[in-house]
């Protein structure tokens, strides 16, 4: 398993209650999309023109990223 995988399930679970597997499952899946978007953002970094990705994909996941 790729280790930043490995690093965002063990940050979901120590966020978490360990007694609920729904609040880590969403936990995790808000780590990933907040992950991909740190992706996002270094490729524009890097002179992509990108920046509507940002928006787009919290908007798609459903993600408040405060």
């Amino acid at each position: 398993m790729n280790k930043l995988i490995e690093e965002l399930i063990e940050q979901a679970w120590v966020e978490t209650e360990f007694d609920d597997p729904r609040s880590f499952a969403e936990r995790l899946a808000e780590l990933t999309v907040i992950e991909t978007l740190n992706v996002q953002e270094a490729l524009i970094s890097q002179g992509h023109n990108a920046w509507h990705l940002r928006k787009e994909t919290l908007k798609y996941f459903g993600v408040n990223d405060e």
